[in-house]
């Protein structure tokens, strides 16, 4: 029993409100409305409560920011200097968050996107509110000795909101088409110099390197003769363009994937063909230049023989077996994959 008159006495010292008509009062209400939304049933309750948790939040950090002289930059007291309050971009931060996502606890982008414009209307608010005589609000024309730092205000946080806004656009162009990372973009205003990630590769090298198993796979110790017939142009267009679906599926397909045209090329070799897979870019780019990226395969003509262990004692030597192919590729070169191809110039990631 002692406890709890001993906490009382605390509570009452510590976190009794000055007066009723202050923002601890506000704040108090906001943290008994959301005890009380913990101890609801009802979702529809416990909306509601919340609701008046964060409209009480909003409101006493407001008051509380707009009186604390410490929240201004530039406050000088001894030279009355107001300084430049800060209490505008808090509460509008709380504002934020309370409308875009604040009820659910899922914050979305749009919280920091809006931020500098609610910000924005929460600093010219006082400009363009006034006091009837009989103590209620009414709207206002802005003062003209304020109209051009209203310019100024409104113009910098729209800005800052359409930066924000032009970041997550890069951002969600980067999931879906990561090959504009190694362009050559020096000349672009939107884009900063950085250092490119050295795991990073265009998708078409990701794409050629998921359909190289799938090639030996097909053409991996088969006879010779059908070997050649799938590297007929008509077999090979259609080989590849089946490797390349098969490829895309497995890599999780994005909308890159229809930019990347893959071809094939055949040359004659010593001991068999070379093969080419070629995967060209057919998407934006800085310069006319074309960009792509090559897959060399080597495809071999040998001939099985007969295992001294499994040749029967006292028969004659035998012809070589049917010829068999024998495939082996190197590691995709070209753009954004060769040294001196990759460009130091990205997109902010």
């Amino acid at each position: 029993m002692k406890f709890f008159l001993n906490l009382y006495e605390w509570v009452q010292k510590n976190i009794r409100p000055p007066s009723a008509f202050s923002w601890e009062t506000l704040i108090l209400l906001s943290v008994f409305s959301y005890y009380m939304a913990m101890l609801a049933q009802n979702r529809l309750l416990v909306d509601l409560l919340t609701n008046f948790g964060w409209i009480f939040l909003i409101l006493g950090v407001h008051w509380w920011t707009t009186s604390a002289n410490q929240l201004r930059i530039g406050y000088s007291e001894a030279e009355r200097k107001d300084g430049f309050p800060l209490s505008p971009w808090i509460t509008g931060a709380l504002v934020s968050l309370y409308i875009f996502g604040g009820g659910t606890g899922d914050i979305r982008r749009e919280a920091l996107i809006y931020w500098p414009s609610i910000s924005a209307v929460i600093a010219a608010m006082p400009d363009f509110l006034g006091e009837t005589p009989d103590g209620g609000l009414m709207l206002k024309n802005a003062p003209l000795n304020k109209r051009q730092n209203l310019v100024v205000l409104f113009g910098t946080q729209f800005l800052l909101s359409c930066w924000l806004q032009f970041n997550f656009v890069i951002q969600d162009w980067l999931v879906q088409y990561p090959s504009l990372v190694f362009d050559d973009v020096r000349q672009s205003a939107f884009v900063v110099k950085s250092q490119a990630a050295s795991s990073a590769r265009p998708r078409g090298a990701v794409i050629l390197e998921a359909m190289e198993p799938r090639l030996i796979e097909q053409l991996e110790a088969k006879p010779w003769s059908e070997v050649e017939r799938l590297l007929l142009k008509e077999e090979r267009i259609s080989l590849v363009n089946t490797l390349q679906k098969q490829a895309t599926k497995q890599v999780s397909p994005i909308d890159e994937d229809e930019l990347w045209q893959v071809s094939s090329d055949v040359s004659s070799g010593k001991s068999g063909y070379n093969l080419d897979l070629l995967a060209n870019w057919q998407g934006p780019r800085a310069q006319a230049k074309e960009k792509s990226l090559v897959k060399s395969c080597q495809i071999t003509r040998v001939s099985p023989r007969r295992s001294a262990a499994t040749k029967p004692i006292n028969t004659k030597q035998r012809s070589p077996g049917t010829p068999i192919s024998r495939v082996k590729c190197d590691p995709v070169k070209g753009w954004g994959i060769d040294p001196s191809t990759i460009s130091n110039d990205t997109f902010i990631q």
